[in-house]
């Protein structure tokens, strides 16, 4: 009897301090993200940084090369259930402006092998590109997470950005686009 007392007192001691840690390390992640999202986002009315990317395809993607046309990134990874949520909405603005804009899936630190495995099951037809070493969004386009979707007007100038997803997704990157093209 003595020992499933002492049990209980210890799994409720360890209950309280895992509380406790989570409770730290959210109000430390908090500030972070305020920080990143203040200091270091991209923002409407900056320049979007060129880069060039290989894309799923073999082939590559020079930002720079598109100027003249809407584009869209989203940044995205097959282990993040918000990315994956938000990419069929991506799929559908893709075919739906497929005359006028241009869409890539930035997929963020993952094998090849496993993204084409990953995009071939889903059926999604947009390029992706693959910044394998997370060095794009990193040091390019820094966001305290994913999925995070960039829109750049046809004179490279972004127009907004979006961090996260959701069911109100679709309408919002839509009206973004809508204002991208003029």
């Amino acid at each position: 009897m003595k020992s499933k007392i002492v049990i209980i007192i210890l799994s409720v001691l360890l209950v309280v301090s895992l509380l406790i840690n989570a409770v730290f390390v959210y109000r430390i992640y908090r500030e972070y993200r305020g920080d990143i999202t203040r200091e270091y986002m991209l923002e409407a009315e900056d320049m979007a940084p060129d880069f060039t990317v290989q894309l799923l395809t073999g082939d590559t993607f020079t930002l720079s090369e598109h100027r003249g046309t809407v584009v869209v990134l989203d940044f995205w990874a097959t282990w993040c259930g918000p990315c994956v949520a938000k990419m069929p909405t991506v799929q559908t603005l893709s075919e739906q402006y497929a005359d006028r804009v241009l869409f890539v899936g930035m997929n963020v630190g993952e094998d090849p092998d496993r993204v084409q495995e990953f995009i071939e099951e889903r059926g999604f037809t947009y390029p992706i590109g693959l910044d394998r070493n997370s060095t794009i969004h990193r040091t390019l386009y820094p966001s305290p997470g994913i999925p995070y979707t960039v829109i750049i007007n046809a004179d490279g100038m972004i127009t907004d950005t979006f961090l996260g997803g959701g069911a109100d997704m679709h309408g919002l990157i839509e009206a973004a686009i809508e204002e991208a093209l003029g």
